[in-house]
């Protein structure tokens, strides 16, 4: 059991809450028992637990091959069968807390990100899985616009690949009017938790620093990324939007660490935990909220004036929606989830 009192603290003292970012049954049951309200099941996970849990997925996923003809119609299916098994188990929560926590999440096909019908089609199946399933939809144009629909059926929403702020206020915005819809229609609003990926931003700012003779140390590329989420924060709390942040892709504990205190529900991968556990233990970790605690601007101006793109990200005006497409990072995190996990599950 991996044992994660700093997370368990975090979660029983502050209102932070998280979600186990592994779709392993002794990955997310050891994060139940520690705390953890929800689960996170993108396509590279999916692929994991398929793989790795032959004696679980293996029998229905052969039927699967056999009955269903198109790959692409395959993978939905696959994606099915893990998401009901994990979503089964986070069912308790979900009801004990009247729908408002036990989410496990799914994700459209990342290739599809541009395509609205074809998202908006497989959200709704996706959504079908099971009562407490969010769908993940990319924070592209088209992926705002299948939010809001989304929204307006009353479908829960997980809008993912969000690297800057510009583009969690639009999801943020898009909940509220199809909220606003579902509510003129006589549905009940679902919840929705915008994943704004800053481990995924500072992996590209990475990139480009490499690119650039690496002026910038791995600190100042864990506080920038850090940065984006507080600045989003403050103005979420500002603003009253109802929909939560969801920090996720963390690259070190310490990020964690300083989102504590926020009304967030972090997505944390097993390795990230793992690390806050070692931290925890030799006293780095300060258990007390941090939300509030501002990165070194000095640091952020470092950022910008080596890497301009990451004040695209930063600032809430950095992009328009027309821009949210074409940004380095957002290509760079769909492209990561094709790859190594929706390529993967179709050749299963």
């Amino acid at each position: 059991m991996r044992g994660n009192a700093f997370l368990k603290w975090m979660a029983e003292n502050t209102p932070t809450q998280w979600c186990n970012d592994s779709a392993l049954p002794a990955d997310y049951r050891d994060a139940i028992a520690f705390g953890s309200i929800g689960c996170t099941t993108n396509p590279p996970l999916t692929y994991q637990a398929i793989v790795e849990h032959p004696e679980l997925f293996k029998e229905e996923a052969e039927e699967i091959k056999k009955r269903v003809p198109s790959a692409a119609d395959r993978v939905i299916e696959y994606l099915r069968i893990v998401v009901k098994y994990v979503s089964d188990e986070f069912r308790p929560i979900y009801e004990k807390s009247e729908g408002k926590l036990g989410y496990v999440r799914s994700q459209v096909e990342p290739k599809k990100s541009a395509d609205a019908e074809a998202m908006l089609a497989a959200g709704k199946k996706i959504a079908a899985f099971n009562k407490n399933v969010m769908v993940k939809i990319p924070g592209t144009k088209a992926g705002v616009w299948v939010l809001e629909e989304l929204a307006a059926l009353g479908i829960p929403t997980n809008p993912t690949v969000c690297v800057s702020v510009a583009q969690v206020i639009a999801t943020a915005e898009a909940y509220e009017r199809g909220c606003a819809r579902a509510v003129k229609a006589g549905i009940t609003p679902a919840e929705s938790t915008t994943a704004l990926v800053l481990g995924r931003l500072q992996d590209y700012l990475s990139a480009v620093n490499e690119e650039n003779g690496k002026s910038l140390s791995v600190s100042d590329l864990e506080m920038a990324a850090l940065a984006t989420v507080k600045r989003a924060y403050e103005i979420f709390e500002e603003r009253k939007y109802a929909q939560r942040i969801m920090p996720a892709a963390f690259r070190c504990a310490a990020q964690v660490a300083q989102l504590v205190g926020g009304d967030f529900h972090m997505t944390i991968h097993p390795k990230i935990q793992d690390l806050v556990i070692e931290e925890d233990k030799r006293g780095v970790l300060q258990r007390e909220p941090l939300i509030d605690e501002r990165v070194d601007a000095k640091v952020l101006e470092k950022v910008m004036k080596a890497i301009p793109e990451y004040r695209m990200a930063y600032e809430p005006d950095g992009m328009t929606i027309d821009g949210f497409d074409d940004f380095g990072a957002t290509k760079m995190t769909l492209d990561g989830f094709d790859k190594t996990g929706w390529q993967k599950l179709l050749a299963l």
